[in-house]
């Protein structure tokens, strides 16, 4: 498949849109192209500078993202997406039946034998690689780029939604083609060519990793702070560095998992409904409408909201066991592998510092006796 390479090229084009200037005070600075002395180019990019230098023209110096950044990325992300995909096929399964229940659901992956649980998972292995390097080192170089987090989520969002939407979309699929056959319904859709970016659902696929990327990556560190003064307050040791980063992670990604179901069932009911794949864009503002009115919503006699329907509960527990558990897990996978380069680092410095034991010179002597 050329997918992933094709996704995978345009994240590290966006990387390669640098290049890195060496001088002695500082070894390897990354700055967009240009010379030192170059002046932007447009107004807009000289006005820009002028307010981040106090009123001189200078290029935005930027941090390139660190090598355990870009590994965790490459390597801990698709773990996490592959090993996590039958949750992630029990939430395709839950958008076609609002009335199953959580165990139900979980079952139904697994109604073709164990390994149906996996149903789809190895197509999204190859794209999520760049997926996460867009999450992560793209992340953190954007975020320094703008000088903002939630401008860097945005356009980490679409990168995301332009590389992953495809193979996302062929995984739903398949995993509701699995049930459809293993019930004998009928109901099968046509799959999605996983090497077109955009379809069905794409802008409701946008909003949904907005949603979601922000826990993390905007809505982490208020949430540690806010742990940070609770435990003060209950007179409580305070938890460690490490603990208390992972909790407010956790935490942050369960409120953007909750905020996040409804877009990512209705997303899922778009790609494995036939009526909503055939439909014009009219009609499908109204299935989407409908979607979340039925679902989510309760209704009286005379077609009044008296409430929440329990298929919201269901949906947002669900979902929280699948995003939480993906977020936080890869916050963890992110910082081990900090944490094991920098002891690389710190090793390689102490090797370094070792005197160099004498020579005895004694090489090619006989021994006598």
């Amino acid at each position: 498949s050329t997918h992933p390479s094709l996704s995978l090229g345009v994240a590290v084009a966006v990387l390669h849109s640098c290049v890195v200037l060496r001088t002695m005070s500082s070894p390897a600075v990354p700055v967009f192209s240009g010379s030192p002395d170059s002046q932007p180019r447009s107004r807009w990019g000289l006005r820009c500078c002028r307010r981040r230098a106090g009123g001189e023209a200078k290029p935005i110096k930027v941090k390139f993202p660190e090598t355990p950044l870009v590994l965790a990325g490459a390597l801990g992300g698709p773990f996490c997406i592959f090993l996590l995909t039958p949750l992630r096929n029990a939430l395709t399964l839950a958008s076609q039946n609002p009335e199953g229940s959580i165990g139900e659901l979980y079952s139904s992956v697994f109604a073709g034998g164990l390994c149906s649980g996996w149903t789809g998972g190895l197509t999204v292995v190859g794209p999520s690689c760049p997926q996460w390097i867009v999450m992560g080192p793209l992340f953190h170089f954007l975020k320094e780029a703008l000088g903002s987090a939630p401008p860097a989520v945005v356009l980490s969002a679409f990168t995301e939604t332009f590389i992953s939407y495809g193979s996302q979309t062929v995984n739903a699929q398949m995993a509701h083609n699995t049930e459809q056959y293993v019930t004998g319904s009928g109901m099968e859709v046509q799959l999605h060519n996983p090497l077109v970016p955009i379809g069905p659902g794409v802008s409701v696929h946008v909003m949904r990793n907005i949603v979601a990327l922000s826990g993390i990556r905007v809505f982490s560190g208020p949430c540690q702070v806010g742990l940070a003064r609770l435990v003060r307050a209950a007179g409580l040791a305070p938890l460690p560095s490490g603990m208390q980063t992972f909790v407010g992670d956790f935490i942050a990604s369960m409120g953007a998992a909750i905020l996040s179901a409804p877009l990512n069932q209705l997303y899922n009911f778009a790609v494995t409904s036939q009526s909503y794949l055939e439909a014009s864009t009219n009609e499908k503002f109204a299935y989407s409408c409908g979607f979340l009115n039925d679902n989510y919503l309760m209704h009286n006699e005379e077609g009044s909201v008296v409430g929440l329907s329990p298929t919201l509960g269901r949906d947002l527990f669900m979902r929280c066991a699948y995003v939480a558990t993906l977020y936080a897990s890869f916050g963890a996978i992110e910082r081990l592998f900090v944490g094991l380069w920098r002891r690389r680092a710190e090793r390689r410095k102490e090797d370094v510092k070792k005197p160099s034991l004498p020579r005895s010179n004694t090489m090619g002597r006989r021994a006598v006796g």
